[in-house]
């Protein structure tokens, strides 16, 4: 039977898979038998999602567990590993289980897959159980598994927009992004503007400065669902914005513990968070680039650009072992009379291909701009606007929805808009 005109499957809702979302704070303590094993959780341990974990590495298996929990309590989580197969693992945990707080929660590793046996340490309330040799996706995903289950509320994913220097237009590339990722991808965005003095997000959208951010900044434990609401600005349906006050008399410096408890609260409102950096150096913006889920450099073709992209492409990639690497735009490409680093020689040199080259485009950037407009909406058509549709999928990993029938319905739009 023909299944041609069956609906399509339903998107998964868009957001940070279980794997992605921070563990929160919580005491892990490892009693392992091979070294490589303690190596991997150690590894494991310095990932940015268990950032806030307190985690331990310890030898001596499951005996050794028993020991060390003897006269003290048990931490939040418990892995251990073993070297035995079928019934004799359960011996073990039998005595693990008469050292355990209620409430504790134990990940077994073992070298045996067997199904058998995992249904029955499951059933006596083993929480996970891996199977070596391991690495350290498999153990964050095992703990992150724990605490963000099918039940808890669904995270945003962060993407960090940051310039190799000053006047590159990474705010114009984070903007017109977020834009097509809303719009044209239709995933419910917010842009967060921390550029606190000097922001433009207000401005690129023509709409009023607000404290917005700056608000939030100074007070982030009054932040709650209801503040965030009536701080943000809904500029369309699916776009929202965390607008700066751009007003100097505004600390731009916040302790990175205050930035991180507001990106915490938006990415629990917003399935997409795009975050637009400052070209400054701190503290607070290496905690908000380490943590992001993503990351873009813009960088135009000269050699400062490339110094600076090249030093911030090797430090994260380095401090972020096992996440995507860094993206790097390339902009103002093609200015008359300038000389530049050709595109080729560009990417060989910071080790890695743009994965958007755009090309100078002064009037359709400045009369957008000028409109208070994203690029898209001047001219859909432009290959700035195509860019950065191709962007947002390469983020997000989805593609523009296109209806599948065209609709015969007569639209009178045009007429009202030349009668007005």
């Amino acid at each position: 039977m023909s299944r041609s005109n069956a609906p399509d499957k339903p998107e998964a809702p868009f957001g940070a898979s279980v794997q992605d979302r921070p563990v929160p704070r919580i005491s892990i303590h490892a009693f392992c038998e091979n070294p490589d094993t303690g190596a991997v959780i150690q590894r494991a341990g310095q990932d940015r999602r268990l950032a806030k974990a307190h985690l331990t590495v310890h030898m001596g298996g499951v005996f050794g567990a028993v020991e060390y929990f003897q006269d003290s309590s048990t931490p939040n989580v418990i892995m251990v590993e073993t070297r035995e197969t079928g019934a004799s693992i359960l011996n073990e945990l039998e005595k693990l289980a008469h050292v355990c707080d209620p409430g504790t929660k134990v990940v077994v590793i073992g070298g045996s897959n067997d199904i058998t046996l995992y249904r029955e340490m499951i059933r006596q309330g083993v929480n996970e159980y891996l199977v070596a040799p391991l690495n350290p996706l498999q153990v964050i995903e095992a703990i992150a598994s724990l605490y963000h289950g099918p039940a808890t509320a669904p995270v945003g994913k962060v993407f960090a927009f940051v310039g190799a220097r000053g006047g590159t237009g990474s705010s114009t590339v984070a903007h017109n992004t977020a834009w097509a990722i809303a719009e044209d991808l239709l995933i419910a965005t917010t842009i967060v503007d921390l550029d606190v003095p000097f922001g433009t997000t207000g401005l690129d959208f023509n709409q009023d400065m607000g404290q917005g951010i700056a608000e939030a900044l100074t007070s982030p434990d009054r932040l709650d669902d209801v503040l965030l609401d009536r701080l943000l600005i809904k500029h369309t349906s699916k776009l929202s914005l965390f607008v700066s006050p751009a007003q100097l008399d505004r600390e731009a410096s916040f302790p990175p513990e205050a930035v991180e408890a507001v990106l915490d609260v938006v990415r629990q409102a917003a399935p997409c968070v795009i975050v637009d950096i400052p070209h400054v150096w701190a503290p607070w913006v290496k905690q908000v680039l380490t943590s992001a889920d993503e990351i873009v450099v813009t960088a135009t073709p000269d050699l400062a650009s490339l110094r600076n992209g090249k030093n911030i492409y090797d430090l994260l990639n380095q401090s972020r072992p096992n996440d995507k690497p860094l993206k790097v735009v390339l902009n103002q490409v093609g200015i008359p009379r300038r000389p530049e680093i050709p595109v080729k020689d560009f990417a060989e040199a910071m080790g890695a291909e743009p994965a958007l080259v755009l090309p100078f485009d002064p009037q359709t950037f400045a009369t957008a701009g000028n409109n208070g407009q994203m690029v898209g909406e001047l001219n859909a058509q432009s290959r700035a606007a195509q860019g950065f549709r191709e962007l947002a999928q390469k983020l997000t990993g989805r593609e523009p929805r296109v209806d599948a029938k065209p609709s015969n319905k007569l639209s009178f739009d045009f007429l009202r808009r030349k009668k007005a």
